[in-house]
């Protein structure tokens, strides 16, 4: 990121251990769904009962269709959590890289805490209905080891999708006037980059790749940790620990990318950006735009090999 998964990364989740056919367990991997916050289950309960007749509505006749559509929200409750978290997440951290791009008083450092900052917020609001993946990249990762399963991924990278193509048209609703006022025919191309990644000048193709790929797998690989009941959990400071996790990224190594590590902080306010700015967000630096979608997949399937099987427990 500049979006992030981890799991913008963006990208936390509960983990649950996984024993294979020989008996011994792997270290736990993320899983969704084992952290639902238990005042939503029951609420549920209450709903449905007054949707059989066998309770009473609390506030009365004007809540009849508020009911069903609450019933409804229940059982969608993960997707909409994934899409509430996305947002959160992308409208604060594009809106602290606008805040950059108008205030040459702040400089790189306030764009990584930013972020860290929006991965905390997006995650305390989803952690307990979605368990806060927020990024494509832990949700194929979760799936491919079994944790989570692939029925629901289509479902969660849409909603994670759409949540980022949100959260960066507010975040952009904000700052409108006084971007529009800053930008010219030449310098376009650069508030772009308040949406998504571009790779710096002299930074070659090969080096953006790998760069992608190496931040998302200390995403993934440091989430495991932040999680893991074998090791030194953060329990109860989860979203924290992300928080600063992704901010270490970012500060650390991610001046040289970006620091997507999570397709869909990258591509939902960059299909919104294209909106603004036209087909030039696609095509810079060579159609770039199909590393930060594509790469974070791969390393954050890396990064939970790493941990599974060279962390000892």
């Amino acid at each position: 990121m500049t979006s992030p998964t981890v799991p913008n990364p963006m990208s936390t989740v509960p983990m649950t251990e996984m024993t294979e056919a020989n008996g011994t367990t792997n270290p736990p991997i993320p899983d969704a769904g084992e952290r639902t916050a238990v005042n939503f289950d029951t609420e549920q309960c209450k709903t449905k009962e007054i949707l059989a007749g066998e309770g009473e509505a609390p506030h009365g006749p004007m809540d009849i269709n508020y009911w069903p559509l609450r019933n409804l929200r229940m059982d969608f409750r993960e997707y909409v959590g994934e899409f509430l978290g996305t947002f959160v997440l992308l409208f604060m951290g594009n809106g602290v890289v606008a805040t950059t791009l108008l205030d040459n008083n702040l400089g790189f450092l306030s764009i990584t805490f930013g972020w860290g900052i929006a991965v905390t917020m997006g995650l305390y609001v989803s952690l307990g209905t979605s368990s806060g993946h927020l990024n494509p990249a832990v949700t194929v990762a979760n799936a491919f080891f079994g944790g989570f399963p692939w029925k629901k991924v289509p479902g969660y990278i849409a909603m994670q999708m759409l949540g980022a193509f949100v959260g960066a048209a507010c975040a952009y609703g904000v700052y409108a006037d006084l971007l529009n006022k800053k930008v010219s025919d030449g310098e376009i191309e650069d508030y772009a980059g308040m949406f998504s990644t571009y790779p710096r000048d002299g930074n070659s193709l090969f080096s953006c790749i790998f760069g992608e790929f190496i931040c998302t797998a200390m995403l993934t690989f440091c989430v495991c940790g932040i999680f893991d009941t074998h090791n030194a959990p953060a329990t109860g400071h989860e979203p924290l620990a992300v928080g600063a996790l992704v901010f270490a990224i970012g500060n650390n190594v991610g001046y040289a990318t970006g620091y997507a590590i999570n397709p869909a902080r990258d591509f939902g306010p960059r299909v919104f950006s294209a909106i603004l700015y036209g087909s030039t967000v696609f095509t810079r630096g060579d159609y770039y735009f199909w590393v930060p979608l594509f790469i974070p997949l791969l390393g954050g399937i890396f990064g939970i090999i790493l941990y599974k099987y060279f962390v000892p427990h």
